[in-house]
C-alpha cells in the first residue's frame, strides 16, 4: 500500500485506485474462466451446458466491459 508521511502522521493514498484495479482483475478473471469453460463444453459435445455457460459468460464479459469504462 502506498503511504505518505506528513506532519508525523501516516496517510494511505491507494484506496480507490487499488479497489478499482482489484475489481477489474476479478471481473476479467471470472469472465475469462467462464468463456473457456463454455468453449470446453461446446467442443466436448455438451451443447446444452455450453449454451447455458456461454450465456453466463456473455453477461460476465459485458459486466467486465462496463466496469472497465467506469472512471
Amino acid at each position: 500500500m502506498c503511504e505518505v508521511k506528513r506532519y508525523g502522521h501516516t496517510m494511505s493514498t491507494g484506496g480507490r485506485p487499488q479497489t478499482r484495479q482489484r475489481m477489474l482483475r476479478r471481473a476479467g478473471l471470472i469472465a475469462g474462466i467462464l468463456v473457456l469453460l463454455a468453449l470446453v463444453f461446446l467442443i466436448s459435445g455438451h451443447w446444452v451446458l455450453g449454451v447455458i455457460v456461454g450465456a453466463v459468460a456473455a453477461a460476465a464479459v459485458w459486466v467486465f466491459l462496463q466496469v472497465r469504462t467506469v472512471r
